[in-house]
C-alpha cells in the first residue's frame, strides 16, 4: 500500500482527525471527524466557529490522519441540510449514522460543509515499511497532488 492509500484508508477508518488552521497570526489544531469524499475529505462546522472563520480568511489547512498529514485547501459548499448537499450528507451519515440527528447536541444539522482538497501528503516512515527496534521511522516522503 502506498502512503496515499495509507492516508485515505485512515480517513475513512478513523472516527477523528487532526486539522490545524490559521489566520491572523494564530495557528489552532482540533480534532474533527472525517469522511472520504470523492479523493477528498469532508467535514463540517458551525459557520461560527473559529475553525470555520479561520478557513475563511486562509483556506490553507493541514490535516493528520494514520502517519500522514496532507497539506489542503478549504472549499465551502454551504449548509448541511440543504438539498443540493445530499450526496455530502448521505456519504457523512454513512460513516456518522447520527451526524445529522436534531437530538445530537454538535450534530451538523445547522453547520456547514466544508471540503479539504489534499495538495500535498507527507509524513515519516520506516524503512520498506519494517519497523526498527527503536520504533522511529527514518524515512520522510512527500508526495505533491
Amino acid at each position: 500500500m502506498n502512503y496515499l492509500e495509507k492516508f485515505y484508508d485512515a480517513v475513512k477508518k478513523e472516527m477523528t482527525a487532526v486539522l490545524a488552521t490559521s489566520a491572523e497570526g494564530s495557528v489552532t489544531m482540533r480534532v474533527v471527524s472525517p469522511v472520504y469524499y470523492e479523493g477528498d475529505i469532508l467535514i463540517f462546522t458551525s459557520a461560527g466557529s473559529r475553525k470555520y472563520n479561520q478557513l475563511k480568511e486562509n483556506p490553507n489547512c493541514c490535516i493528520s490522519a494514520g502517519c500522514c498529514f496532507a497539506e489542503a485547501a478549504a472549499e465551502f459548499f454551504g449548509g448541511t441540510m440543504l438539498d443540493e448537499n445530499q450526496n455530502m450528507r448521505d456519504a457523512y451519515t454513512e460513516k456518522f449514522p447520527e451526524a445529522f440527528d436534531e437530538s445530537v447536541e454538535f450534530g451538523g444539522r445547522y453547520a456547514e460543509f466544508i471540503l479539504l482538497h489534499p495538495t500535498r501528503i507527507s509524513g515519516w516512515a520506516f524503512e520498506n515499511d519494517i519497523p526498527v527496534p527503536g520504533g522511529v521511522p527514518t524515512v520522510p516522503f512527500e508526495i505533491d497532488l
